[in-house]
């Protein structure tokens, strides 16, 4: 699916939700602490961000879709203590072609949901407004990254979480939490890094030439990365 037809059928999809939340259709509404630790010279060391993803039920939708959701927050910074950063993004890597949202799912399996956001039934939304505690992310890890300077976007490349000790040495991951929370979604990201506050939001980042033709599994990290990589959809 193209970009433009992504951001129509997500508008759409939206749309739909918000129009039938109106009309007592089931929701759910998840705020959680995104938990990542590390040890750096057998010292552990924490980094956390605040997230909240909404699931709503969606009948007689014009683009078929069963349900919608809107995910907000943004990428955790875990700092190595003084032996570098990595940054948690909210994203994965699908089949290794396209970036792709991954707490809306990743929340529904950690806490025992076993249908899809499209599938969800009174009984998973019940479940998911009683979450509680912290458990280990499931199924699959974020895409973590980091900066050779963290001034300029195009500097940035991918980390091996099973291998981090390879970017940075000393460092070893340990976990990936998810704790449910009352505390406020997290917004420092752009203090971090305020070239994502730029008014063209894939500035910095590369891209192929017009006219240059090649698949999308290509092509590097920094070519698929863009502003919306660091931030759930309800907050860009």
């Amino acid at each position: 699916m193209t970009t433009w037809r992504k951001i129509l059928a997500a508008a759409a999809l939206l749309g739909a939700g918000l129009m039938l939340s109106q009309c007592g259709e089931p929701s759910a509404t998840v705020r959680y602490r995104v938990i990542a630790t590390a040890e750096v010279d057998g010292q552990r060391v924490e980094g956390s961000t605040v997230m909240e993803v909404n699931y709503q039920r969606v009948k007689h939708s014009l683009i078929g879709a069963g349900g919608a959701t809107q995910l907000y927050g943004e990428a955790l910074i875990l700092d190595l203590k003084g032996g570098g950063t990595v940054f948690l993004l909210p994203v994965w890597y699908h089949e290794k072609t396209e970036l792709v949202q991954l707490y809306e799912f990743g929340i529904l399996r950690t806490f025992g949901v076993k249908n899809s956001v499209g599938g969800l039934e009174d009984d998973d939304f019940a479940r998911l407004r009683q979450a509680k505690g912290r458990k280990p992310l499931s199924p699959r890890l974020p895409l973590f990254v980091a900066f050779k300077d963290e001034k300029i976007p195009n500097t940035i490349y991918e980390v091996d979480p099973q291998h981090m000790g390879s970017a940075f040495p000393g460092v070893r991951f340990i976990g990936l939490d998810i704790e449910i929370t009352d505390a406020p979604v997290t917004k420092v990201l752009k203090q971090r890094l305020p070239w994502l506050d730029r008014n063209n939001r894939l500035s910095g980042f590369d891209r192929d030439p017009p006219g240059k033709l090649r698949a999308e599994k290509d092509q590097p990290l920094g070519y698929k990365i863009s502003y919306n990589s660091f931030f759930g959809n309800g907050s860009r």
